[in-house]
């Protein structure tokens, strides 16, 4: 059985007391118990929605990566770091993963993703997956394979661990 309304439960105490069956003061106190109700409820709502928000939306895990590497800062020296919160649909960390797996997980990240706060692996992922095309080339194309996926692997990591550290040899290009 379906559950009814506020609007529908307060129509059928207002017939009620049309028909005479209740008083104006029953009618009144029942309307505000309603109403009470909706607001407690509207108010769990809300406060499961920012439950829900602080760990889906990449804060949660920005905020871990920020705690993190303030107690290993001294460990990390010479690299960069980004905790970057986003409005998109995919957290910083994410789209940072995502754009080093094949030109589609790029794409996605691309478009979908947090592009400011990941731009450094944005690029990254570009470069990689533009120098992954060589591996077409005869001789030296499977040689040439297994350094793209070494560093695909090494990007992989970074992103996920919120370093913003360049991949060997290729690294260095800034094409975003």
């Amino acid at each position: 059985m379906a559950q009814k309304t506020t609007a529908e439960l307060i129509r059928e105490y207002k017939q009620l007391l049309d028909e005479g069956m209740i008083t104006q003061e029953e009618f009144e106190l029942k309307k505000k118990k309603i109403l009470e109700m909706e607001e407690t409820v509207a108010e769990e709502v809300k406060e499961e929605a920012a439950k829900d928000e602080g760990i889906f939306s990449g804060h949660y895990f920005s905020d871990k990566a920020k705690n993190d590497s303030e107690k290993t800062a001294g460990d990390n020296a010479g690299q960069q770091t980004y905790t970057g919160t986003n409005s998109s649909s995919l957290s910083t960390k994410a789209t940072g993963v995502l754009a080093y797996i094949t030109w589609i997980g790029f794409l996605i990240a691309y478009f979908a993703g947090d592009r400011q706060g990941a731009k450094f692996h944005l690029n990254q992922g570009l470069v990689v997956n533009l120098f992954g095309l060589l591996t077409a080339v005869p001789l030296i194309g499977k040689i040439w394979g297994i350094f793209i996926f070494v560093c695909m692997i090494l990007g992989v990591i970074n992103a996920s661990q919120g370093v913003n550290k360049e991949v060997p040899l290729i690294g260095g290009i800034k094409l975003l």
